[in-house]
């Protein structure tokens, strides 16, 4: 139980200190912007900060910062949207195994999204649930050699869900294209395999390969993916302009540590504009084929900032990424209408949890083994007086 009388003094400091520092980042927004607007003013080329960039020696970059595809002062309006085009999501949630059960299973629920804009065609919104036991490693075919695993961790679950929900974008985009009309696959979150990272080997790297072999199929089908981050904490541009900046700031003295890149580009863009395309220098990109290396721009939506991911080889596809991904989220009132739905057809509730056990307690009396519960469990199933 809280006592919000006794956090009342914490969170007046709280708010005090992070008012304090809104205020001290305002100014070095404006600052900031001053000079990305005036970037090309003093030079005699348009691309004024691409060309720093390019002068730096490879002593001055560092894996925090991304490298600008395009001059990373552009702004890009919203082009126009295809007249017909098709979007495909899926998203996932899962039930974790619970050790006060005496059996030991955990459950994928995978949602499958499709809208034909701009036709008659009826929309596809569906999921698919998959149940998996201890002996889930022979289910996912890793081969894991003689250090199998018969537990499924959360990050282990979260991983394999990682995996299933491209495999199933995949396969959908693969089933809804049209010929003659584009179609994109949006997928929920980053493309770029931080999910993986806390997994110990050789899990790790055969996950990895994996997930990056799915993603390979995308280019080889020719269907352009993309993935879409919500209020993105990444300070990669920041860096960039850090570095680009750097004899402008150190003048004024303005300190960007603070700064994140969705303040930047919150400040920077007007609402449909993109901004530059940047690629990312983490160290994660060493395992991705070149074609499939992220890249990713900032996109101004009505209510926030989005960053937008996609492999290397769809930055071909920018404005159409721009355009569909754009119009999507403006038809959902600021978050795109196709991964809402995905989220809503995946999600799995706590009535859906406990429908999911009273199966298993129904099925398992049948079948001579019934269902027993921890007394810490049951503690929380039983009502108190």
């Amino acid at each position: 139980m809280i006592h919000h009388a006794a956090l009342w003094t914490d969170v007046c400091q709280l708010v005090k200190k992070l008012s304090e520092r809104q205020l001290d980042s305002a100014e070095i927004l404006k600052a900031l912007l001053y000079l990305l607007e005036h970037a090309g003013s003093h030079s005699a080329t348009e691309d004024a900060l691409m060309s720093r960039w390019h002068r730096l020696s490879p002593k001055a970059l560092n894996l925090v910062a991304a490298r600008p595809v395009e001059t990373p002062e552009l702004k890009v309006p919203v082009p126009p949207r295809p007249s017909e085009l098709t979007l495909c999501a899926s998203d996932g949630s899962q039930v974790f195994p619970d050790r006060n059960l005496n059996l030991d299973f955990f459950l994928l629920n995978l949602s499958r999204i499709a809208f034909h804009i701009g036709t008659n065609e009826p929309p596809l919104l569906e999921s698919t649930t998959e149940l998996y036991d201890d002996e889930f490693t022979a289910a996912f075919d890793l081969d894991l050699g003689d250090r199998n695993i018969t537990f499924a961790t959360p990050e282990i679950i979260a991983a394999l869900r990682g995996q299933r929900e491209l495999e199933t974008l995949f396969d959908l985009a693969l089933q809804e294209k049209k010929s003659g009309r584009p179609c994109l696959a949006l997928a929920d979150g980053t493309l770029i395999c931080w999910h993986l990272k806390n997994l110990r080997e050789p899990m790790q790297s055969l996950l990895r390969r994996r997930y990056l072999s799915i993603l390979s199929k995308f280019r080889e089908a020719k269907i352009p993916v993309a993935s879409y981050v919500s209020y993105p904490g990444s300070k990669e541009v920041r860096a960039t302009l850090g570095l680009v900046l750097q004899a402008e700031l150190k003048e004024h003295a303005l300190p960007l540590e603070r700064l994140t890149d969705h303040q930047i580009f919150c400040a920077y863009l007007n609402t449909g504009e993109r901004s530059a395309l940047f690629a990312s220098m983490s160290e994660a990109m060493n395992d991705y084929d070149s074609g499939d290396k992220i890249y990713f721009f900032y996109l101004r939506l009505p209510h926030e900032i989005a960053r937008i991911e996609l492999p290397a080889w769809v930055a071909s596809e920018i404005d159409f990424l721009h355009a569909a991904i754009f119009d999507d989220a403006t038809k959902g009132g600021g978050y795109p209408m196709t991964l809402t739905e995905a989220h809503e057809q995946a999600a799995v509730g706590h009535g859906d949890q406990q429908s999911i056990y009273q199966l298993i307690e129904r099925i398992g009396m049948r079948e001579g083994f019934p269902v027993t519960y921890s007394a810490k469990a049951l503690s929380k199933r039983t009502a108190k007086i």
